[in-house]
Parts: structure tokens; sequence; C-alpha cells
């Protein structure tokens, strides 16, 4: 199989490690041209959870014009915010028979993607994984957790189940999923509850749950977000921020993807985590004063290093 991961940051590098140590051909793309040529010339160094180092040697790509075409699935894990630029990018690659997986933050990336390319090509899923970028060509993997592959509205498939094998035979806790958008509704809690908290304060996701202020602001965010998911059709359970903080502590060294986007003045995905609640809340009518103040705060410390 060949895969193509559009989006190879942190995240897209672990998985684009994993995947390489089975039979699968895997080229890594991303506009991070320093990270590229560092993974093309040396390698990706991944310091893993038990402190030592290991080394991939990966294809790497920050050009377009210089990737193979035809590929049998590609992985999406660029921002929710740049998913159509860089689809646009890539798209005269495909072939019909192209299968697209989406493994992003946020709430609504596997209808975007389907407006693009057609929506029986896309699969939806989510990951706990945790991985921080540490310089060009080196990540630390930041915690385990499981992932989950789906088609987003329909059955078990048997794509889907080829799919999940192969992620098993990486080394990538997967299982298959047969309700992906309330998956998909229970990875946006998460966010909820770590990834503002950690962007504003500068903290690894473990001091949520160790730092008393920092988990009862994660309660209490996530226990807006979870009025609004039930008023939208997704009830979540009551051990749902029981569920955040044991995230928040088995990716203790990580630190959150809006974290690193606030450390390296990029972006932020704040729109489609919390800002997506506070969308959703005026729409079914539920007060989300939390995040909105989270969503405030994160906005305004973007504006203060983007200038926009």
């Amino acid at each position: 199989m060949n895969i193509l991961i559009v989006g190879a940051g942190a995240i897209g590098s672990l998985i684009g490690a994993r995947l390489s140590t089975t039979h699968a051909s895997v080229v890594l793309f991303s506009t991070d041209r320093a990270h590229m040529e560092a993974v093309r010339t040396g390698g990706l160094k991944v310091e893993e959870l038990d402190g030592t180092v290991r080394h991939f040697a990966l294809n790497a790509c920050f050009e377009v014009d210089k990737l193979p075409p035809n590929p049998d699935l590609v992985l999406i894990l660029v921002k929710s915010h740049a998913t159509r630029q860089a689809l646009s990018l890539v798209q005269g690659l495909f072939a019909p028979s192209t299968v697209f997986l989406t493994l992003q933050n946020g709430i609504g990336n596997w209808e975007q993607i389907s407006k693009i390319v057609g929506k029986r090509s896309v699969l939806a899923g989510t990951t706990a994984q945790g991985s921080t970028l540490l310089a060009p060509g080196m990540i630390r993997h930041g915690g385990n957790g499981p992932t989950y592959i789906g088609e987003p509205d329909a059955p078990i498939s048997e794509r889907v189940r080829n799919l999940v094998e192969l992620f098993a035979k990486a080394g990538l806790v997967t299982e298959p999923g047969d309700q992906m958008q309330r998956l998909i509704w229970q990875k946006l809690i998460v966010n909820v509850g770590i990834n503002a908290i950690t962007a504003i304060t500068g903290i690894r996701n473990g001091s949520v749950a160790e730092l008393e202020e920092a988990a009862a602001l994660c309660k209490a965010a996530v226990s807006e977000a979870c009025v609004v998911a039930g008023l939208k059709g997704f009830p979540m359970g009551a051990d749902s921020v029981d569920r955040v903080l044991s995230v928040a502590r088995a990716t203790a060294l990580n630190r959150s993807s809006m974290g690193q986007d606030v450390d390296r003045k990029k972006r932020t995905e704040i729109e489609a985590i919390n800002g997506a609640i506070v969308r959703f809340g005026k729409q079914v009518g539920a007060p989300t004063p939390v995040n909105e103040t989270l969503t405030s705060l994160v906005k305004v410390l973007q504006a203060h290093y983007t200038g926009k």
C-alpha cells in the first residue's frame, strides 16, 4: 500500500514512522521545509516513552511536484483550517481509487474533505496518540492512546478492517468504529478540556490533571461541551471529565498541538475546538461562558503574535 501523509507534523510524523515498519510505502508531506529536509537527509528521530531514541528512514517532501502519484491512502493531518488549501496543493496526484482518512482535531473535517473529493472516498477517524515536534527531524512520543477508523455514517466496511489491521501491525492500538460521529465528538471533548488550557498557560498535558486550578477549568469547559453534545444528539457519559483527565495523564509529557502552535507562533485550531462548542451552544441555546472565554483568550494570544 502506498500512503501519503499530508500534514506531517508531530502526529503525522509519528504515525508515518510506525506505518513504515509494515509492508506499506510511506511518504511524508509538509510545507515545513526544515522538518522535511531533516527527515529526508537524516531520517526521523523519535524519542520514545522510555527515553530511548529510534531512527526511521522515511521519504519526506515539501515540493508537490516531487510527490509520487496515485497513492492508495491519503492520511490527512493538517490543521482543520488548512484542509482545503492542503488538498488543493496535491489534488492532481489522486487516482479515482484513492481513499482519504482524516485523523484531524476538531469537528467538520470529513465533511469538508468530502466536498472536495467525494463522500465515497472519505473515511473518518480519531487518534489519542501524543507527539511533540522537538526540532526539525525529531519528535517526542508523548503518550499512547487508541485510534479509531470508520465509515463516516455507515457500518464497518472491508476497507476499514484492512486499515485497522495495517495500523495494528504498525504497533498502533486501533479499532474499527461504527459510530464515528460520536467518537469524533468524544475526541472533541478531550481537546476542549486540554488544548486551550495548555496553549494559554504553557503547561504540558499532565499538568492539566495535576494542578487543581487547571483541572477545575478543564472540568468546567468539558461540562459545558457535554451539554452541547447531548443537545446535538451525541450524549456523553457521566465519566467524561474523568476520561479527559485520564487522557491528560496518559499523554503527560506531551505538549498539546495547540500549545505547540502557540509556541511556534502559528495559527491555532481554536475555532474548530472550543470555538465550535461556542457556535453549537448558540445553535441549541446552551450557555458556554468558559469555552467562550478560553476561545477569546487564545484568539487574543494568537492575534498578538501573528498581527492578525
